[in-house]
């Protein structure tokens, strides 16, 4: 199987034998790289304000069966990051994708 990317902007994120792995690119705001196993991966666009663009965090959850698209802010372990900052005309676009990546790794997207 062909690894699962998507591109946003300065993000390059992808999906390969049960790994998530999300790559900043130039004029990204992230210092890092980040890798995380499917059954342990957040990722959730927080809205703060109604017209103002969301934070796009993407973490590691405490329970394997919490949410892997739309995770709880409280579901995040020890670890989350921001990694762009996303209009909510722009949402559908990661909602598909990490729909798609739920379901390889067994998971939900709410």
């Amino acid at each position: 199987m062909e690894p699962l990317t998507f591109d946003y902007e300065d993000l390059h994120v992808r999906v390969d034998r049960g790994v998530f792995e999300l790559f900043p690119l130039r004029g990204s705001d992230m210092p890092h790289t980040l890798r995380v196993p499917l059954h342990r991966l957040g990722v959730l666009v927080h809205y703060k304000k109604p017209n103002k663009p969301g934070d796009l965090i993407f973490g590691v959850v405490g329970d394997p069966k919490a949410a892997l698209y739309g995770t709880d802010l409280a579901a995040f372990g020890y670890s989350s990051t921001t990694a762009a900052r996303v209009p909510r005309s722009d949402e559908p676009l990661f909602r598909a994708y990490f729909t798609e990546v739920a379901a390889l790794a067994d998971r939900q997207a709410v």
